[in-house]
Order: structure tokens, then sequence, then C-alpha cells
């Protein structure tokens, strides 16, 4: 998992600048270029994917972490490098973008194959996800990601289990046939889960005859 800070200091190693010649107001714009870059590629296959912008504090303090998925964080600090590459003639330049092309090609693997829907979720006991016919069924496995924060009880890219309650919501478990879980605190933006369920064999009577 990769820290604004640790982006920065990525983009500092591979273009061999710092903070004077590689400005924080350059390094904003670059940043926040980048990660629109890599969010456009996700939103091929996830609706209304869209994290908001970095700040120039956030780049000062530096401890926000994009929303991507933690393995694709380095392909903010190559396409800034990139970036950074081309306008300066540096000869790293293909070099960077056929590490940054390795890494889309990852990204849409990763994200393609997951089908995310956004669902809902209220702050209760128990927290309850609202998903219009979600298709799920008791002890079903899901995995969630956000544009923005989920409430306090769940976590970004961790397995739970469904537990049904009607043909539009359900609520979760952290462990099959476990307890309901309670949410508390807010939440924001948009979420999105995908599920590893498998396709459910149904063996008739006829089918030993």
């Amino acid at each position: 998992m990769a820290t604004i800070t640790d982006i920065v200091n990525s983009i500092y190693r591979r273009t061999k600048t710092n903070s004077t010649s590689f400005s924080a107001a350059d390094m904003l714009i670059a940043i926040n270029a980048a990660q629109n870059k890599v969010n456009s590629i996700i939103r091929r296959f996830v609706d209304n994917y869209r994290p908001t912008d970095f700040t120039a504090a956030e780049v000062t303090t530096g401890t926000r972490v994009p929303i991507l998925d933690a393995e694709f964080h380095e392909a903010i600090p190559v396409w800034v490098s990139w970036q950074y590459a081309i306008e300066n003639n540096l000869p790293i330049a293909n070099g960077l973008l056929n590490e940054f092309l390795i890494i889309e090609k990852e990204i849409i693997k990763f994200y393609g194959s997951r089908n995310y829907k956004i669902f809902s979720i209220t702050i209760a006991s128990p927290g309850v996800i609202t998903r219009d016919k979600h298709g799920l069924q008791t002890n079903d496995r899901i995995s969630m990601i956000t544009t923005g924060a989920l409430p306090t009880g769940i976590s970004a890219d961790t397995y739970y289990y469904v537990i049904y309650s009607t043909e539009h919501t359900f609520k979760l478990a952290a462990t099959r046939d476990g307890a309901e879980i309670n949410t508390s605190g807010s939440q924001s933006e948009t979420h999105y889960y995908f599920t590893d369920k498998q396709a459910r064999l149904t063996i008739s009577s006829d089918s030993n005859k």
C-alpha cells in the first residue's frame, strides 16, 4: 500500500528529481492527472468510479492512500514519471511506458473479471446492504471497494459472508454462518461489491436414473 509520500518519493527516484526541481504545485497536477488516467481504465468495468482528486494539503501531509487496489498504486508514479520523461526528453521514457502498459494489463484483468455492483448500506445494528435483485444467498462471499469511505465495521478489499434478508437486501458476517456485522460512524461516495460465488449444481431426481 502506497501513501502519497511513497508515490512522490517514487517519482523523485525514477526521474532523479527532488522538491526543488519538481515543485509541489507541479507534483499535485501530475499526480491527479495520473490518478485520472488509471481511473479511466477502471471505469470501463466499474460504473460511476470517480475518486476525488488529491489536494495540496494531502500532498503535503502525505498520508492519503489512493482508492484503487493497492496492487496497482505504482501505476500512478510510473505514469507521472513517463510524462516527465517525455517532456524532458529523457532516455527512460520508453521503459516507463512499457512498465505502465504491463500494469494496465493487470488492472484490466483484475477489474474486468470482477463485475462490481453498486450498493448502499445503512449505518445500523446490523448494517443492511441494499442492491436490487442481488441474487446472493447466505454464505456467498463478497468483497467491497469504495470511491470514498465505508462505515466503521467493514473494510474494503476484505471478504465477508452474506446473510440473506430479502431479494433486494442482505447483511454481512465476518465468517461463514457468523454473527451479523454492525456498522457505525459515517460513510461517503460510491460503494461497490463483487462476489466470487460459484454456480450451484442442482441435481434432479432423474439424474440417477
